[in-house]
């Protein structure tokens, strides 16, 4: 993750929110990258969007269902208000 994501991850930090990160620079790390989505539950989310770059998505594990994106950004208190709306508060 980047330095904005990382940022907004220690805030979230002992709440009930996971960062993952899928990396897509080689064809190991892709395999990886599968492997982890499937392990976590999320392979179909996982292939609707990979290998597309530049974005998090905020995914709800109970629901199944992705209820927010976050494009790519320097702003983290922006992130942080988007990911806690679309959280209800986390």
């Amino acid at each position: 993750m980047g330095p904005i994501a990382e940022e907004v991850a220690g805030s979230f930090e002992g709440k009930s929110v996971r960062f993952v990160e899928f990396d897509f620079t080689t064809d190991e790390s892709k395999k990886k990258a599968l492997a982890d989505a499937q392990a976590l539950g999320v392979a179909g989310t996982y292939a609707k969007h990979a290998p597309q770059t530049g974005f998090a998505l905020v995914y709800n594990t109970k629901t199944q269902k992705v209820v927010g994106k976050l494009n790519a950004s320097k702003d983290a208190a922006a992130w942080t208000a988007k990911l806690n709306k679309d959280l209800g508060g986390a």
